[in-house]
């Protein structure tokens, strides 16, 4: 095993497990309960494992959900947090693979034994380890996995559905940018669903064919106006509300409403069950974990090429609202994340 620190800083995880009494929503008014700052040992290494150093790690809705228990895996009390990230492998546990990827840049996600991205160092199953070129922005690079993988994920599967548009809840969302873009270049038409008009010129430059604002009083006949226009068969909600309900109410028969987050506190009533029956409507879910476990390597390997080109010539782009210092964070995370405009990154 190559030579790597004996020690690390991270913000590591003080609760264990799932809560009680979910919350629904991501905001914070302050990390106290959840993370503390600590200096921690670095664990030996199995051999198929790569010790990263860490040049920026990503923070997703996911992350945050999981801080406070409310996502598909437990916590870990003193592990380290953050799902995935960017940074040059250092150390190798001494399998083959894991070896060769010494000194390069990788784009990964941490392993689930718990060691997590918002740290100065983090461990990577060697596998799960995607090279980058300098082509790729360190921000584009960090959140190289979650957000695009999902859109990308996603929106084959429209495509597989043959929907002639899609409809997006969290319209300004960075997953709902990328996939207003690839439909843009496939010819599919786009109805993103937002909540304020702030970010609507960054979508009409992105491609989106139509914008709706939820808080419009004619919300309701713009959207049935889109529906018969464009004849969506697919909804990819972030959301899950009362409007998701009226969304895929609106849409016609074989609709799909894919779930893929719970940006909303508030359940959504029950959707026509009559619909589902002879409608032939159908309601999931979608989770990058099995996707990528269950997707065929060739699948992807296909949709890691198409996101690293479109990261490297410029087609896709992450919108940094803020990146903050690991020892900034408990002070002013949940400040900066009440600020809707980009992505948030923190650096050692």
């Amino acid at each position: 095993m190559s030579n790597f620190p004996s020690t690390f800083t991270a913000l590591v995880q003080t609760q264990d497990g799932y809560t009680d009494t979910p919350v629904g929503h991501i905001r914070y008014d302050s990390f106290g309960d959840y993370l503390e700052l600590k200096e921690l040992p670095v664990p030996e290494l199995d051999a198929a494992q790569v010790l990263v150093e860490m040049t920026m790690a990503a923070i997703n809705p996911s992350d945050l959900h999981f801080l406070k228990g409310e996502y598909g895996q437990p916590r870990q009390r003193g592990a380290a947090a953050g799902f995935e990230g960017v940074g040059t492998v250092v150390a190798s546990g001494g399998d083959a693979y894991a070896e060769s990827l010494i000194g390069q840049r990788v784009s990964f996600v941490a392993s689930p034994t718990g060691s997590g991205t918002w740290a100065t160092h983090a461990i990577a199953d060697a596998m799960l380890c995607i090279p980058m070129p300098d082509t790729v922005a360190d921000p584009n690079a960090a959140g190289f996995i979650v957000n695009p993988l999902t859109a990308a994920a996603m929106f084959d599967q429209a495509k597989q559905a043959e929907s002639p548009s899609i409809v997006l809840t969290a319209g300004a969302s960075q997953v709902s940018k990328f996939i207003i873009a690839l439909a843009r270049d496939a010819g599919l038409a786009t109805i993103a669903i937002v909540r304020r008009d702030v970010h609507n010129d960054t979508l009409n430059e992105l491609g989106v064919t139509e914008i709706l604002n939820q808080n419009d009083d004619d919300f309701a006949e713009q959207l049935a106006t889109a529906v018969r226009t464009h004849r969506p068969q697919m909804f990819i909600d972030a959301v899950v509300d009362a409007t998701s309900t009226q969304i895929f109410n609106a849409m016609g028969k074989n609709s799909t409403w894919l779930i893929y987050g719970s940006l909303s506190p508030d359940l959504p009533p029950l959707s026509n069950p009559g619909e589902l029956i002879f409608q032939n409507k159908v309601i999931r879910g979608f989770w990058l974990t099995p996707w990528m476990t269950q997707t065929s390597l060739e699948d992807k390997l296909a949709v890691f090429g198409e996101v690293q080109a479109r990261f490297g010539d410029g087609r896709w782009n992450t919108d940094v609202g803020a990146v903050v210092t690991l020892d900034n964070v408990m002070d002013d995370l949940a400040g900066v994340l009440e600020d809707p405009r980009g992505k948030v990154f923190i650096t050692p």
